[in-house]
């Protein structure tokens, strides 16, 4: 299964989208004026009594699409975390984000319209077609820009990457390879980070937190498997389920495996 860049989801990026797909779809309206969209957005101008209700409606739709995006967006920043890293799961939540605007528009349209004959269903239909065929074409965009954009760091050897640690008081106090970093877990306020050097597993403790360190494990590509554990999943050789219905990393180390929540299974599994 393909990841989707994990940057779609970071604070930057959503605003980006709450800002990108309204301004395509308002740029598409009334630069572009597709004869769909144009017949779409005349809704109402039998009874309303204003000199453009295609425009009128054009920015009232805007601003439905940007509240709907806001929502949505800053939903997946929160979740982001727990979300799984499947571009499959990725499309299907675009998908539904799209139908929702959808939603909205056809409500609204409607509504403009004095409850036209044909009902909300016949404004959502239309909505999917004219409305849909625009937004689609800001997903399509951002989601392969930022693909590519993380193209040559998915291509870059690990080993090239050399991780410095600091502590809690922002001292450096370890520097190594990303390649040989195995796994780190917490112990209360410390972190023990395993590596290998020549071939032989090594330890090294120091005081800090696993959120302080996050960010730059992510940037090497490691990924949360627990609570209390990050792992390089470059070492992971298997995931198995224990009797207890466990499941487990494997890294073909004397340890009995690094524990995986069910709520990272998806992600640590998308990437081996």
């Amino acid at each position: 299964m393909k990841a989707f860049p994990r940057a779609i989801t970071h604070l930057p990026s959503t605003f980006i989208h709450m800002a990108a797909i309204p301004a395509c779809f308002l740029f598409g309206a009334l630069a572009y004026e597709p004869k769909a969209l144009s017949t779409l957005m005349a809704a109402g101008d039998s009874y309303a009594a204003l000199p453009n209700v295609n425009s009128f409606n054009v920015v009232i739709c805007s601003a439905i699409i940007l509240v709907v995006t806001a929502i949505s967006r800053m939903t997946l920043w929160l979740i982001r975390k727990h979300f799984p890293a499947t571009l499959w799961r990725y499309s299907f939540w675009c998908i539904g984000e799209m139908l929702i605007c959808c939603a909205f528009t056809g409500l609204y349209l409607v509504l403009m319209d004095h409850g036209y004959d044909g009902g909300y269903f016949y404004y959502f239909g239309r909505s999917v077609s004219a409305i849909g065929s625009v937004l689609v074409i800001p997903y399509i965009v951002l989601t392969l820009l930022y693909m590519a954009l993380d193209e040559p760091r998915a291509g870059t050897p690990e080993g090239d990457a050399r991780l410095k640690f600091y502590d809690n008081r922002h001292q450096l106090k370890f520097i190594t390879e990303a390649s040989a970093v195995l796994y780190i877990e917490s112990n209360e306020n410390y972190i023990i980070i395993h590596y290998l050097d020549n071939g032989i597993e090594k330890r090294f403790q120091l005081r800090n937190s696993m959120k302080n360190i996050e960010p730059l494990c992510e940037k090497a590509g490691f990924a949360r498997t627990h609570r209390c554990f990050i792992v390089n999943p470059h070492h992971v050789k298997l995931i198995r389920k224990e009797p207890g219905g466990i499941n487990v990393a494997d890294l073909g180390l004397a340890d009995e495996g690094i524990p995986i929540s069910k709520k990272y299974y998806e992600s640590i599994a998308s990437l081996l």
